[in-house]
């Protein structure tokens, strides 16, 4: 998290949601999409696969409506969403036993790849340092703006799927962490941000809330 008293920007990846996607991808789950659920690549790392050898198609397609569910009970994702997918009672999974099912087969591989992904996180950190490019930024946008922005507090889940992408999530912003390595890209997107927070009526004190 940067911050500089007036305003911050906080970019994390949270434990929950890496959970559930690494789930996702190595059961091979299609869930479908809505407004809190946008079509998100496949995860980078790619995930462990999980061998669900018998596991019949319908079953499947239950699980990838389950995992949805509880997608859209657990975004943005935080301390509840966490415990709620973690062994060994998985009580966000209650009443959802196919995708239960997949969970106790795959939490292991799901927490590995996970520390994984945070290690790949944490390469990019240090090689593409944005802090002082970020305040840099805000003076240029408003001296655009020919205003201060009000004080703001930007959060921004980061996500480890494949590509440079960014998303609106019901007013929740969201970045691929491929767009967060790509500075020069990271930097152009978090320009419209900082627009979009000063052209906003009022102002803003929190853009985002946290987890």
């Amino acid at each position: 998290m940067r911050s500089e008293g007036r305003w911050g920007i906080d970019l994390t990846m949270p434990q929950s949601l890496l959970l559930a996607l690494h789930l996702r991808d190595a059961a091979g789950l299609r869930p479908p999409t809505s407004p809190l659920l946008p079509d998100l690549p496949p995860l980078d790392p790619v995930s462990i696969p999980l061998h669900t050898a018998g596991a019949d198609v319908a079953g499947l397609e239950t699980a990838g409506r389950q995992w949805a569910t509880w997608w859209a009970r657990s975004f943005p994702g935080g301390a509840d969403a966490l415990t709620s997918i973690l062994p060994p009672r998985y009580p966000g999974l209650n009443g959802m036993p196919e995708l239960r099912g997949l969970a106790e087969l795959g939490m292991d591989d799901a927490v590995t790849w996970c520390a994984r992904a945070r290690e790949v996180e944490k390469r990019i950190i240090t090689r593409t340092a944005t802090a002082l490019f970020e305040t840099n930024l805000l003076t240029d946008v408003e001296h655009e703006l020919g205003r201060r922005i009000r004080p703001f507090f930007l959060q921004v889940i980061v996500l480890p799927v494949a590509g440079s992408h960014h998303w609106d999530v019901v007013g929740q912003p969201v970045i691929s962490l491929g767009l967060r390595a790509d500075r020069d890209a990271y930097l152009v997107w978090l320009r419209e941000q900082l627009i979009g927070i000063g052209h906003a009526r009022f102002g803003v004190t929190d853009r985002t809330e946290r987890p």
